[in-house]
This record gives structure tokens, C-alpha cells and sequence, in this order.
């Protein structure tokens, strides 16, 4: 197995037929047939099916096709690295950030590290700590900002900062007039909430029994304002967005949750990766410093 071989194999998973890939990757139909047959000889299993109409991939293809995303990732980021030294740095970073915090973080991130790194792009996502961790382990994301979990064995984590949580209302409801709600209340209200608070509220408090479960910002604002519950969210959801206009924030006691910078183990991270992981604890900082964001906790041992 050669990366030749795993550069035409990641072209005809993608095309869904050697005839595209051939035409992508700009040599003869044949030849990427016969690295194809030659490749499935070599692990010894069928990694296509083949029809008229295309080919799709087997289990053992949907196996291969993550390692070899993962090697060539991982042969460009070595030469990236390498050339840095005399080209500059360069290269494609992912990463990914809850919408609330990706709104805090998105914009002066971009900025201050394209005025620094201009070689290097960056592909930015929203996305759900399950969803982050899965790629961060399988090696298709480089960083990630989690949400209160324990140590694993595929990722390293680092506690980033706190976030207080907030039962929005609309202006005016006599709710809003209270100083902050004890997160245990939840329990007796009609809650609308992430799946992601719901975990974290479940894990501490037991079961809530929310009257919507829902993901999208917008949804909810609506459903808020039109009287039908409560929505709790984290406070940067509120830093940079319209979408909560009418709504009054309420402090929830009891519910602040810890962010974390994560990152896959076990392999290295480009210089690019670093330099942006550097830059995402230097605006954390910032926001800290801002009172957007609130300090981690240190715990200190006993002597």
C-alpha cells in the first residue's frame, strides 16, 4: 500500500465512481482501476461495490477510507510543518466551537490569526460536544471546545473557562425581577433546552423533564417569546446575537459550565494547530478579563 494508492482511493470515495476520480486526478480510468484492484488485493477485502451506476463503499471501505484521511491529513501536515521554516506557515486547520461560544470567539480568532498567519486557512464549524470528540478522536478535526467531560483516553482536554447559565424570558414577565433561579427550580418550570445543558443539568440535578428539547437558537428565542416557556442557555449566547432580543436574562444558580480546549491524542499536532490553539487560550483570556467568561476553578489539593 502506497499513498498513491490511498490518494485514489480518498478521489473514488469521494466521486462515487472511478471514472470521475480518474478525471479529478487527471490520469487514465484504467490506472485508477487497477490501483484499486491492486489496494483491495492488499488488505485482502472488497472495499467497493460496483454497479452501473457508480461504485459505494463496503464496511471495510468506510474503515479504510477514515485511515486514509488520516494519513495523508497527517503526511501534509509534516511537510506544511517542514516548509515553514522556509516558506512560512501554512497549511488547513479545523476546528470546531459550540454556536454560543463560537459567536464570542469566531470573529476576533479569524482576524487576529489571518493578520498573523495568512498561509494558513482555517475551517471553522458549530457543532455538539459528541460530534467534536468523535472527530477529534477519528483525526478530521484538529480542535475542538468542549463541554464539561471526563478525561479520555483519545483526547486530551483543558479546562478553558466557566460559563454562567441563563433562564431568558420575555422583557416584563414578573420572572425577570427575581436576583437568580436555583437550577433545581428548573425541575418545576416549563424548560425549553439544548441537548447539551440538559446532559449537563441531568448529570448534577437527575432528571428534568424540559417541554421542548431543542438545538437551534432561533426556534427557541421565538418560542420564549411567545410565551410558551422558558429557554436557558449559556451567557455568550447572548454577546454577539439579535436573535434574544426581547428576552431578560435570569441567573441560574448552580448551572455555570466549564469549557475545554480539546485536541486528538496520541498524534502531533501541526505547528499550525498549535499556533491556533495558542491564540484561542490568548482571546479566552481576553473574554475572562471582559467578565464575558468567567475563570476556571483551581482545585487545590490538600497537604
Amino acid at each position: 500500500m502506497d499513498l498513491r494508492q490511498l490518494r485514489y482511493f480518498v478521489s473514488v470515495a469521494d466521486s462515487g465512481s472511478i471514472s470521475a476520480a480518474a478525471v479529478v486526478l487527471h490520469v487514465a480510468q484504467s490506472a485508477v482501476s487497477r490501483q484499486m484492484l491492486r489496494l483491495e488485493e492488499e488488505v485482502g477485502g472488497v472495499l467497493f461495490q460496483r454497479s452501473i451506476a457508480g461504485v459505494e463503499l463496503t464496511e471495510s471501505g468506510h474503515v479504510l477510507l477514515e485511515r486514509a484521511r488520516f494519513i495523508l491529513r497527517e503526511i501534509e501536515n509534516a511537510t506544511n510543518d517542514v516548509s515553514t521554516f522556509s516558506r512560512g506557515m501554512r497549511g488547513t486547520v479545523r476546528m470546531a466551537a459550540p454556536a454560543s461560544a463560537g459567536r464570542a470567539l469566531y470573529v476576533p480568532l479569524v482576524q487576529r490569526f489571518h493578520a498573523q498567519f495568512p498561509l494558513v486557512q482555517l475551517e471553522l464549524s458549530d457543532s455538539t460536544t459528541d460530534d467534536m470528540l468523535r472527530s477529534l478522536a477519528a483525526g478530521t478535526l484538529d480542535l475542538g471546545l468542549v463541554t464539561e467531560i471526563e478525561a479520555r483516553e483519545d483526547v486530551v482536554v483543558k479546562p478553558a473557562w466557566r460559563e454562567e447559565t441563563l433562564l431568558l424570558a420575555a422583557v416584563g414577565n414578573p420572572i425577570c425581577k427575581r436576583k437568580s433561579i436555583a437550577a433545581r427550580d428548573l425541575k418545576q418550570m416549563p424548560i425549553i433546552i439544548s441537548p447539551g445543558l440538559r446532559r449537563i443539568f441531568e448529570e448534577r440535578y437527575g432528571a428534568l423533564r424540559p417541554i421542548i428539547q431543542i438545538h437551534s437558537s432561533s426556534p427557541a428565542a421565538e418560542l420564549t417569546r411567545s410565551g410558551v416557556g422558558y429557554v436557558v442557555v449559556p451567557k455568550s449566547a447572548l454577546s454577539t446575537s439579535d436573535i434574544w432580543r426581547g428576552l431578560q436574562g435570569v441567573p441560574v444558580r448552580g448551572l455555570d459550565t466549564t469549557r475545554m480546549i480539546a485536541w486528538g491524542k496520541g498524534r502531533p499536532a501541526s505547528l499550525a494547530a498549535r499556533a491556533l490553539r495558542a491564540a484561542v487560550e490568548q482571546i479566552v483570556c481576553e473574554r475572562i478579563e471582559e467578565k464575558l467568561f468567567l475563570p476556571v476553578r483551581v482545585k487545590h489539593s490538600r497537604l
